[in-house]
């Protein structure tokens, strides 16, 4: 057998596997608001139960604050095995350095480092994620939409020093490529691995008001540099109307409405359920047809309605993520191939404009219920 034989048969070497040192432990930073923890740390412990399960870790809570009181107890009862608290006057609202600065002193003091660090990919989360990835020197995932463990490979000869299988690494799934596709990004080189996801896209877990776990106290040691900011006040945005993020009926337009005045049409049919806003996709706001407080998707609002209307909206992916967990989804498009129609429940393909005044007759005509509506 010659020498060119022999090479087609080798096979090549199993890789080596590399443990990346951790405590298997995934930890949420937690936010609040006025001492009211806000949602997206729910859904942020509803995805983290399930990386800690396939970890074999255990999942903790992180909340900074002042007199936090039950709020804390609710971390427990929505997953977490145990609550680090934070509680200290200076802060009661959010400002950048005490809160980097109590975080990364907790974190540090660890003997093996968290394996995941989570936050909301809020205006808070935004700001305060980064600069605790660059002090650990850990890599940083933005705006996820998925979450999950897997094992990673590393076969790129060209970096030796890191050849080899990493088993139990943190894939952070998001929309990426002009959001037409969906990236897997993974960064095992460094824990705590860590990642932001955006509120409204994570399903929390259903409250066990029977389930036990450890409130445990960390020391507060705030430095007088940490107060360049003063907050005087803060002032918050009163909205008229129905928030997109509340409502149980959302009656989206994109840019087949063909204008501002389309949405007094979807405004009429959404007055035709209870509890019920519109909505639109992005093109519809870059346009100045509908301010950016209705707009659903990647760069607007995550929504998770229980029916979801879509008039005249395509549904490119950066549409869909922010919207395809709804309840159920009806789509009304003359494109019989519009990429909607793949998460759509119910398609209709027609004018909307001949199509939504029908609807609304229907509706006003008949003595049905809500969820019965759906189907009409």
């Amino acid at each position: 057998m010659s020498n060119t034989d022999d090479k087609k048969t080798q096979q090549p070497e199993p890789l080596q596997e590399r443990i990346t040192p951790s405590n298997k432990e995934v930890i949420i930073i937690a936010e609040q608001s006025d001492g009211i923890i806000q949602p997206v740390t729910y859904e942020l412990l509803g995805a983290g139960r399930d990386l800690a399960n396939k970890l074999g870790g255990q999942l903790s809570c992180m909340v900074l604050g002042e007199s936090l009181g039950a709020e804390v107890q609710k971390l427990v009862t929505y997953g977490a095995d145990e609550v680090y608290v934070a509680d200290h006057p200076e802060l009661k609202n959010y400002r950048t350095l005490p809160y980097r600065r109590v975080i990364v002193d907790f974190l540090s003091t660890f003997e093996l480092p968290p394996h995941i660090v989570l936050l909301g990919s809020t205006t808070t989360g935004r700001d305060l994620a980064p600069r605790i990835a660059a002090h650990f020197e850990t890599g940083l995932t933005a705006d996820c939409t998925e979450l999950d463990i897997g094992p990673y490979e590393h076969t790129n000869k060209a970096d030796p020093e890191k050849l080899g299988l990493y088993p139990g690494c943190l894939y952070a799934i998001r929309p990426s490529f002009g959001e037409s596709l969906k990236a897997r990004i993974l960064g095992p080189w460094n824990n705590p691995q860590m990642a932001t996801t955006r509120p409204g896209v994570m399903i929390p877990l259903p409250p066990d008001e029977s389930r036990q776990g450890k409130i445990i106290p960390i020391a507060v040691n705030i430095q007088q540099e940490d107060f360049r900011l003063k907050v005087d006040e803060i002032v918050r945005e009163i909205t008229e109307g129905i928030s997109i993020t509340d409502a149980d009926v959302l009656i989206a337009g994109g840019y087949g409405v063909n204008g501002a005045e389309g949405f007094e049409l979807l405004k009429q049919l959404a007055d035709c359920f209870d509890n019920a806003s519109i909505a639109a996709s992005r093109k519809v706001v870059d346009a100045g047809w509908i301010p950016y407080k209705y707009q659903v998707g990647q760069t607007g609002k995550t929504v998770r309605p229980k029916i979801y209307f879509a008039c005249g909206i395509s549904g490119a992916i950066q549409h869909r993520v922010g919207m395809n967990k709804s309840g159920t989804i009806i789509a009304i498009n003359k494109d019989p191939d519009a990429p909607i129609f793949t998460v759509a429940d119910h398609g209709i393909v027609g004018d909307l404009y001949q199509v939504v005044p029908e609807l609304i007759k229907q509706l006003k005509g008949a003595n049905v219920t809500q969820e019965e509506k759906t189907l009409v």
